[in-house]
């Protein structure tokens, strides 16, 4: 006859207990509904606000899926996690919902979708600065003025001073510090490309562009920085020329979260413009925003092929005085391609522009080579 301890009965079911019953194994995976902002895709800098777990029983049980006919390019996702599970949408401004691997609109009741409406405002306007035209911009920066720049896209920072400027602000770091900063954000080269930016003075946070160039003018030692460089706010012009540069306009959209207006108010001629300074810049939300279509064929041809390009240089052969009347147009464009070392090749591109109805905004439809 086999005989049993009674003490080793209690340690073993005192081990059963721990083992079946540990309540951190018993413990259900974590849930959480996240929404996320960011400037683009690849954008590092982001803002985050945690929603009730009830919007998972919002989207799994008081929804209905349509297949989408485009999938809309926004810079907000919602993350949803359960039971170990993550699906991430894509939203709009209006709390339309999107996932976009499955190419489906999900429909959502009215209340909860302009409820969603109202988490997506307040997370962008954390997220963004205060686009303000330059006569009030100046006011808030005034020469002599020490503020902080944001990369919208890295997220770094720097500090400043502004040291002069009329038409727009002419600024430097103000140590060997904030200049090593301000170069990182440039990938360690100096350079003329715009950036979206925001410049943040006391409780203000104000929409803003900025090139990497140091030039003319110095004022402050020992910063590594030799000349200065600028920001431009809306509406604000170069010193030389006296115009509005495209570039910085563009990005001051940007970085106040307002690229689907420019986009709106835009002829298909800046449409055009965006599109190759977002291929030189390698912004993927603004290249995508030109198009008709965020899944647009050429889009995916365009990705495959930008590291093999070092830059495209543009002059547009033809344009048309008024295109208020117009509801398609093409637009050709002499181009000058450099890959790599290689000299430069020239081609013609034909940009097919269309839009649905005078009120709409315009759109790439397509873009062909004719020489």
């Amino acid at each position: 006859m086999v005989t049993i301890n009674k003490y080793a009965v209690m340690f073993f079911s005192i081990a059963f207990l721990f083992i079946f019953f540990d309540p951190h194994a018993l413990a259900a995976p974590e849930s959480k509904a996240i929404l996320t902002v960011k400037a683009s895709t690849e954008a590092q800098m982001q803002t985050q606000l945690t929603l009730d777990n009830k919007w998972l029983q919002h989207i799994s049980r008081n929804s209905t899926r349509t297949t989408a006919s485009i999938i809309p390019v926004t810079d907000t996702a919602l993350t949803l996690v359960d039971k170990g599970v993550t699906v991430t949408y894509s939203v709009d401004r209006k709390g339309g919902l999107y996932h976009i691997e499955t190419n489906e609109m999900i429909q959502l009741n009215t209340k909860i979708k302009l409820k969603l409406a109202k988490y997506v405002q307040r997370v962008r306007s954390a997220h963004y600065g205060k686009i303000l035209p330059w006569d009030k911009a100046k006011g808030i920066i005034p020469k002599k003025k020490k503020f902080k720049v944001i990369d919208v896209e890295s997220g770094l920072s720097f500090n400043v001073q502004r040291r002069a400027g009329t038409h727009h602000a002419d600024v430097q770091p103000l140590t060997k510090e904030d200049t090593a900063v301000m170069k990182q954000i440039y990938n360690g080269k100096w350079s003329w490309r715009r950036k979206a930016i925001i410049v943040q003075t006391e409780d203000k946070f104000l929409a803003a562009s900025m090139h990497g160039m140091p030039h003319g003018g110095d004022g402050i030692p020992d910063n590594d920085f030799s000349g200065h460089f600028c920001i431009h706010f809306l509406g604000s012009t170069t010193h030389g020329s006296g115009n509005v540069d495209p570039e910085h306009q563009l990005m001051v959209y940007k970085a106040g979260g307002k690229l689907d207006e420019y986009f709106m108010q835009a002829s298909p001629y800046e449409i055009v413009n965006a599109y190759f300074n977002a291929f030189n810049f390698r912004d993927s939300q603004i290249l995508k925003m030109s198009f008709s279509n965020a899944k647009h064929h050429q889009l995916e041809l365009l990705y495959k092929n930008k590291d093999q390009i070092t830059g495209i240089s543009k002059r547009v052969k033809t344009m048309a005085r008024d295109t208020s009347g117009l509801l398609s147009l093409e637009i050709p464009v002499e181009v000058g391609i450099t890959r790599g070392g290689r000299g430069e090749e020239r081609a013609t591109l034909q940009f097919q522009m269309k839009r649905t109805s005078f009120f709409e905004q315009w759109k790439i439809d397509s873009i062909d080579m004719i020489s």
